[in-house]
């Protein structure tokens, strides 16, 4: 019979009443130790009525953003199922090249624009805009299913508080996982019609997350940003002590060496593993998701966004690579004890490691197995909350620009509150007892292939229609007159910049877009029956179409030309200016003579 671990509950109380803390010590701080001095406020309202961001809870929001539930939830079985160290080398190329620049380009962009994403993508040429409708539409339909993922860590989390943990004894983890949390079907080939039933559980832990979320999200940024300190500094806190903890274990070392040491070179020659890796880096950072944009909206028109960038980009890479060692030492610890190899380990869950292997590995701890599981759990849940937070926030801010536009004028709390029904409705198909069979075909062809599919596009808009000049000039005059970058501050490193700008960038996801159609258009994914496939192949389809929209629109863009762009007179000089009297056809000209210019 399950009994209440003391260890397990005081550790989860711990974790709740420790922000709450946090938020009093500060208070106090505030108010009787700097009273009189002028600290930095969180957000400030424009004369327009925006709200500013501050520098602090701008980078803060954008590494609460970046860092989520994919970097331990998926990141670990990307590098198991693609040989191990060389998965880690093409991530990491992926990122450099790829990821990093086009995230940062987005968040250049939104400064510059100083709109969401939607209205961003119309202001560039009205043509785009049914583009920023198709980019809303993955955002909804990934956020809907995100929040499925995290919700699985609330029964874990209460599972955590049980003396023994109830995955363990006579029930296995993969049977509390299929059977217990998920209910699913033992053959999907084999059952009767439909999805199956809700599994009230898991619709009531989906209920509570959606509350979370909306009770974080409603009341504005200042609210927000408060919630982020916390949710983002708990998860990198816990992280270091399972990192700690973990690589103590006996086999831990085995795991390790087969997480960066075991390097076979002939894996690079694989697309799929390049394929596999940059989905990974695109769906954790997260650019093609709009939400860099409409985060830099909401800044000073004097942030360094680049320096913002590189902070977010390392922060994201940093994170997923140190949850690799312990996840690593968690599956060669677990590897040891029964015997097998880390690999066969490590792979046979699949994406459901967190909730599989890792669980099963936490009944090795001994007296301890309830405060790590616990902590582990809380670390996703906390990791997840931050990414949804700030999707949310983005599709709220975009319907409210939307609304703003037309006329309409709703309190963000209103906005924020159909949104959030509108998401959990959509969410319970993956409470079913089909649910994480469909999560996982949506989120390989939307979460996976439609983003790639997203990110070439925006790569071709950055190159044809927005331009690098424009781009460079932007980030050089917000940072002109900067303490540190007093002439503005340039790309760095140049060659490299321009080369993913123009090359990188667009050849790397459209070519893996390409590839991944090809792929699921020969061998059904997962070898999933058809009728199941068809959601997929149904949202993938919607996702395009929507693309199509109004790409027959021919008016011109509203920008200014480079030249007639006053913002740049300053740091750039209109003898320089000059040079560009159209808006983008120098950057054609640019494309071709790129190799001949000196860098």
């Amino acid at each position: 019979m399950s009994m209440v671990s003391a260890s397990g509950l005081g550790t989860l109380l711990f974790l709740i009443f420790i922000g709450p803390v946090i938020y009093l010590l500060r208070y106090l701080y505030a108010e009787y130790v700097v009273a009189h001095k002028h600290g930095e406020v969180n957000v400030i309202h424009a004369s327009d009525g925006r709200e500013i961001l501050s520098s602090r809870a701008y980078i803060f929001a954008l590494v609460g953003y970046a860092i989520g539930i994919g970097n331990v939830w998926r990141f670990p079985y990307v590098i198991a199922s693609n040989g191990g160290a060389a998965a880690v080398v093409a991530y990491l190329i992926c990122a450099v090249c790829v990821a990093w620049p086009l995230f940062i380009y987005e968040l250049i962009l939104g400064q510059y624009l100083r709109l969401t994403f939607v209205r961003a993508w119309e202001a560039i040429r009205p043509r785009w805009l049914s583009f920023g409708w198709a980019q809303f539409l993955l955002l909804f339909i990934a956020q809907s299913y995100f929040s499925m993922i995290i919700t699985y860590t609330l029964p874990y989390i209460a599972g955590s508080c049980q003396e023994p943990l109830p995955w363990t004894g006579n029930t296995t983890s993969q049977e509390y996982w299929q059977d217990t949390i998920l209910n699913s079907f033992s053959d999907l080939h084999d059952k009767p019609g439909g999805l199956g039933p809700i599994q009230w559980k898991l619709a009531l832990s989906l209920l509570v997350f959606w509350l979370i979320t909306f009770f974080s999200v409603a009341f504005g940024k200042n609210i927000l940003s408060q919630i982020t300190y916390v949710t983002v500094t708990m998860p990198v806190v816990l992280m270091i002590i399972l990192v700690i903890v973990t690589t103590q274990k006996p086999g831990a070392s085995a795991g390790i060496q087969f997480y960066i040491g075991k390097f076979e070179l002939s894996e690079l020659g694989k697309l799929q593993v390049w394929a596999t890796a940059l989905g990974q880096i695109l769906f954790s950072l997260s650019p093609g998701f709009g939400t860099a944009i409409t985060y830099s909206s909401f800044v000073s028109h004097k942030e360094d966004v680049y320096r913002a960038g590189m902070i977010v980009c390392v922060a994201n890479t940093a994170f997923s690579l140190l949850g690799g060692f312990a996840v690593f030492s968690i599956v060669g610890y677990l590897a040891e004890q029964e015997g097998k190899t880390v690999e066969e380990v490590a792979t046979r869950s699949g994406t459901g490691l967190a909730f599989i292997t890792i669980a099963e590995a936490m009944s090795f701890f001994g007296n301890a197995q309830n405060v790590m599981s616990v902590l582990f759990y809380v670390m996703l849940l906390t990791l997840g909350l931050d990414s949804s937070y700030a999707w949310t926030e983005t599709l709220v801010s975009s319907v409210e620009e939307t609304l703003k536009s037309k006329g309409c004028h709703f309190p963000t709390w209103r906005v924020t509150l159909a949104l959030c029904i509108t998401m959990f409705l959509f969410g319970l198909v993956f409470t079913t007892r089909m649910g994480n069979e469909v999560l996982d075909v949506i989120d390989m062809y939307v979460g996976t292939i439609f983003l790639l599919a997203v990110c070439f596009i925006e790569s071709i808009i950055f190159n044809l229609d927005f331009g690098w000049k424009r781009t460079k000039y932007a980030l050089q005059a917000a940072t002109f007159g900067s303490k540190h970058h007093p002439k503005g501050r340039d790309m760095f490193p140049k060659f490299l910049c321009r080369f993913d700008f123009h090359v990188a960038v667009p050849v790397a996801t459209g070519l893996l877009f390409t590839y991944q159609i090809v792929n699921v258009g020969r061998t059904p994914y997962g070898g999933y029956p058809m009728s199941l496939l068809a959601w997929g192949w149904t949202m993938l389809a919607l996702c395009l179409v929507t693309v199509l929209l109004t790409i027959w629109r021919r008016e011109n863009s509203s920008l200014p030309s480079i030249k007639d762009d006053s913002r740049f007179n300053d740091s750039v000089g209109n003898a320089t200016l000059a040079e560009g009297s159209a808006p983008h056809s120098e950057e054609l000209s640019d494309l071709i003579l790129m190799h001949t210019e000196s860098v």
